[in-house]
C-alpha cells in the first residue's frame, strides 16, 4: 500500500503562528524592575489593572521567591517610572504603604495606594481577557 504525503510549509507554518497568539495571555505585556529587596515597579504594555497584576505576581514569585499567599501591595498608582524614564509603571511592594494599612478593596485597581492581592489572587491577571485584547 502506497500513502502519498502532503507537506505545506505555509500552513504548518500559520497554524503555529496562530495557535501561539491564541494561547498568549499578559504574562508577555509587562516588564519589571526591582527597586530594593521589598519592592519593585511593573510596566505595562497597556494601562490595564490586570496585566500590572499580573506581571507583580510573577516577579514576586520568580524573581523574589515569595510563596503563592505572599500579599502583594501597591504603593504607587500609574505614574513616572524610576527605571525607566519617559515609562508608566506602578511600584508594589511586599508591605503596606504608611498610612494605607487599612485600605479593604474589593478591587484590583492599581490606581488605590494600598490596594493588595496575594501572589495567587495576582497571577488571575494573567488569564484575564482584557479590552486591549
Amino acid at each position: 500500500m502506497f500513502v502519498k504525503s502532503f507537506f505545506f510549509p505555509g500552513a504548518v507554518a500559520a497554524a503555529l503562528l496562530c495557535s501561539g497568539s491564541a494561547q498568549a495571555g499578559n504574562e508577555s505585556r509587562y516588564q519589571a524592575y526591582p527597586l530594593d529587596n521589598k519592592s519593585f515597579e511593573v510596566i505595562a504594555e497597556f494601562t490595564e489593572n490586570a496585566i500590572y497584576w499580573c506581571g507583580a505576581s510573577i516577579f514576586a514569585r520568580s524573581q523574589m521567591g515569595r510563596p503563592v499567599s505572599q500579599r502583594i501591595y501597591v504603593l504607587q498608582s500609574p505614574g513616572p517610572s524610576r527605571t525607566r524614564p519617559g515609562q508608566v509603571a506602578v511600584r508594589f511592594g511586599l508591605t503596606p504603604p504608611s498610612g494605607a494599612e487599612n485600605v479593604n478593596s474589593y478591587t484590583n485597581s492599581v490606581g488605590l495606594v494600598g490596594n493588595s492581592l496575594t501572589v495567587s489572587q495576582a497571577a488571575g491577571g494573567c488569564t484575564e481577557r482584557s479590552s486591549s485584547g
